[in-house]
Parts: C-alpha cells; sequence; structure tokens
C-alpha cells in the first residue's frame, strides 16, 4: 500500500479527528457543568474547552481547505490575531496597525503563526518579536526570532513536507506554507546575523463601508 500523499495528511487527519474530537468537546462540557463556580478546577476546565475550541476551528478549517482547495472568506482583524497569537508565546508586538483585515481563517492563521513562534523557542530564541505593516493593497506579519536560525542553504527547503533539519516530522513549517498559500499569499524565510525572519504577505480585505 503506497504512503499516504502530504497533500493529503490534513484532510486525512480531520476526517478521522472530527468525530473524537465531538465527544471530548461533549464530556468537557458536561463536566463543567457538574464543577461549582467557586470550585478551582473549573478554570482548567475552561482552559481545554478553549483548546478544544480551537482544535475543532482548525480541524474543520483543514477539512475545507482538504475539499475545497481554498479557505472560507470571512474577514479577519490583523491586530487581534497578532495580538492573542504574542500574549500566547510571550511575543513583543513592536508595530501593528489597527486597520488592516485578511480575508480568511482565524483559526489556520492562527495555528500558522503558532507554528512559527513555537519553531522560534524550539531554536532557543530568548526574544521573538511580531510587526505589521500594510503596503498597498498587501499586508506583511514579520515574526522574527534570536534562535539558532536557518542556515541559508536550507531556506529553499524548509517548507517542503516530511524536511526537518531536527528530526521532527517536518509538517510544522510545511502547515504554515500550505495555510499562506490557501490565503493566496506567500512566506519568506530570511536569515538574520543572529536568528530568523518568516514573513507571511496576504492580500488586504477591501474596505467594506457602512450602509446608512
Amino acid at each position: 500500500m503506497k504512503p499516504v500523499a502530504a497533500d493529503r495528511l490534513p484532510g486525512l487527519l480531520g476526517h478521522e479527528l472530527r468525530n473524537p474530537l465531538a465527544s471530548a468537546v461533549t464530556g468537557a462540557m458536561l463536566l463543567r457543568e457538574m464543577t461549582d463556580v467557586d470550585d478551582p478546577r473549573s478554570a482548567v476546565l475552561d482552559g481545554v474547552l478553549r483548546d478544544l475550541d480551537r482544535m475543532t476551528q482548525l480541524t474543520d478549517g483543514w477539512l475545507q481547505l482538504a475539499r475545497a482547495g481554498r479557505v472560507a472568506g470571512r474577514q479577519v482583524v490583523v491586530e487581534d490575531l497578532v495580538r492573542s497569537v504574542a500574549q500566547r508565546h510571550g511575543a513583543e508586538v513592536v508595530v501593528c496597525p489597527a486597520e488592516p483585515a485578511i480575508d480568511g481563517n482565524r483559526a489556520l492563521l492562527e495555528r500558522a503563526l503558532d507554528n512559527l513562534c513555537e519553531n522560534a523557542r524550539k531554536a532557543a530564541a530568548r526574544t521573538i518579536r511580531i510587526a505589521v505593516q500594510s503596503v498597498g493593497d498587501s499586508v506583511l506579519i514579520h515574526v522574527e526570532d534570536d534562535g539558532s536560525g536557518v542556515a541559508p542553504e536550507n531556506v529553499e527547503r524548509i517548507f517542503a513536507a516530511g524536511w526537518s533539519s531536527r528530526g521532527s516530522a517536518g509538517l510544522g513549517l510545511y502547515g504554515v506554507s500550505a495555510t499562506v498559500a490557501a490565503h493566496g499569499g506567500r512566506i519568506r524565510c530570511v536569515p538574520l546575523a543572529r536568528g530568523t525572519r518568516f514573513t507571511l504577505e496576504l492580500q488586504a480585505a477591501p474596505v467594506r463601508t457602512a450602509i446608512a
């Protein structure tokens, strides 16, 4: 039997995880309902429910991408997206104008940025900086770290499925690249004197005027 192609993995995993994930959500919700508000375990359960909700959104997003080859166009406020990721990973938001928005899937975009931050920490980064720019019709999201960096000769292959310099599955950066491509954008990796900068270039959402 041939192994599953890398580009089919997200859809296959999404399909297989959907039912057990729904059962886990139901169980956690029932347990939360049986827990008193002042019970210290309630905060833990709330965190579990938030994580399960994120997993459900990610699963649905990858399934949609596998079936349609694109993501649903819902407006995502870039500042909210970036600050949420930065808070989770202890990153510094250097600059982030309030105006830019992107049409796409927030859960997938958030996970893409999570992956970049997680990779930075695995590369022993002490500092992660995130900056956002509006350039014409594009929104640029820069994620820069001071970790061990990427060798120049590896820049062209780090986004390939299955490739890893640390012996991992090699699907993290592939997932980032696939997510950005599904949003009609592109990603670049630039080795720095110390660390790495990843830049996501995405199409800005059209300005939507209010109807009187």
